[in-house]
């Protein structure tokens, strides 16, 4: 039997998952292209557009920065706080990836939905 015919043979749940590069790449460009529009947007590079600019390492956790308990803290904090929350984020949706195809098409739409959100939260903040 040739290669080709016994890999049609193999149950779906046999076959290889998808490569660490693409995963990572994949989840790294859904996070932070959202984010783009700091760049592409027109006007003024202010000080608030420099600040985001700087951020942009740990924008997708911007949700951090709506929590309550964070209101009058040092600003290192919530920066951190956000770090760590991107970080863990990237953790899980890289090893949801890594598991198989389907895996890597829900971490795509869980990346891109969350990534959106926060990155539409930081437009509202860079507006306000």
């Amino acid at each position: 039997m040739s290669k080709r015919s016994q890999l049609f043979l193999l149950p779906l749940s046999e076959g290889q998952p998808p490569r660490g590069a693409l995963v990572f790449g994949l989840i790294f460009l859904t996070l932070y292209s959202p984010f783009s529009w700091i760049l592409l947007r027109e006007g003024p590079w202010d000080e608030r557009r420099l600040l985001l600019l700087k951020s942009w390492p740990t924008l997708p956790g911007f949700l951090v920065r709506s929590l309550v308990f964070l209101e009058g803290q040092p600003e290192w904090l919530s920066y951190s706080i956000m770090g760590i929350v991107t970080l863990l984020v990237f953790i899980a949706l890289w090893h949801l990836g890594r598991s198989s195809y389907f895996g890597l098409l829900l971490a795509f739409f869980v990346a891109a939905l969350f990534s959106s959100w926060n990155s539409w939260m930081a437009f509202q903040a860079y507006l306000g």
